[in-house]
């Protein structure tokens, strides 16, 4: 039995090991079409998603409901905001941010806009802002395998926003969820988890 289990566990932790690869597709003509693809197990496994158009909310009617949600997510926000002044939490919170970031390795970017505001003034000034971008970002290659080329083109004629991105991301699933575990079981959290049982209590 125990020998099973180690033989699940090790597969668990190498399965968790082998790399997964994000590749996303976004172009803007008419109406805005993207793709998100993932690639697992070496390419073996693969998985397309395609996201689709969410419905508006309905407005209600009712005035007093309306009121009393409003109230709710102001009271709903005040805890949030009192959870979050615990210390060390937003600190704990900004790291993990940090560390998620920091263990997704980009493989290649791709940006291809075509930009114009109403004003041919605006979209000049527009151009002068993203200038330092081209220069930087222009076409290069960062590392043995990433690579980075934005190119981001003024259209004096009248508003105007085409174009076409794409990104390729990887990142280990084992890593991620090292960094995840190691905030949950940190002093912040557990503080404010026990803020939070005292208030579902109070």
């Amino acid at each position: 039995m125990l020998t099973f289990i180690g033989a699940v566990l090790a597969l668990t932790i190498f399965l968790l090991a082998v790399p997964v690869n994000l590749v996303y597709a976004l172009r803007k003509d008419d109406v805005w079409r993207g793709r998100l693809v993932v690639y697992w197990m070496f390419g073996l496994v693969r998985v397309s998603l395609r996201p689709g158009r969410r419905k508006a909310p309905r407005p209600s009617k009712r005035r007093d409901v309306i009121v009393s949600g409003a109230k709710g997510a102001l009271r709903r926000r005040r805890d949030v905001l009192a959870i979050l002044r615990m210390g060390g939490l937003l600190r704990g919170l900004i790291r993990l941010s940090g560390d998620l970031l920091r263990s997704l390795r980009p493989r290649r970017l791709r940006v291809d806009l075509v930009i114009g505001l109403e004003d041919p003034a605006d979209t000049g000034r527009l151009a002068g802002m993203l200038a330092p971008l081209r220069l930087l970002f222009g076409r290069r290659t960062v590392g043995k395998a990433s690579s980075v080329s934005i190119d981001v083109t003024p259209d004096f004629s009248g508003p105007r926003l085409q174009g076409y991105s794409c990104a390729s991301v990887q990142f280990v699933p084992l890593k991620l969820i090292a960094i995840v575990i190691g905030f949950l079981f940190s002093a912040p959290v557990f503080r404010a988890v026990r803020l939070m049982v005292r208030q579902s209590l109070a």
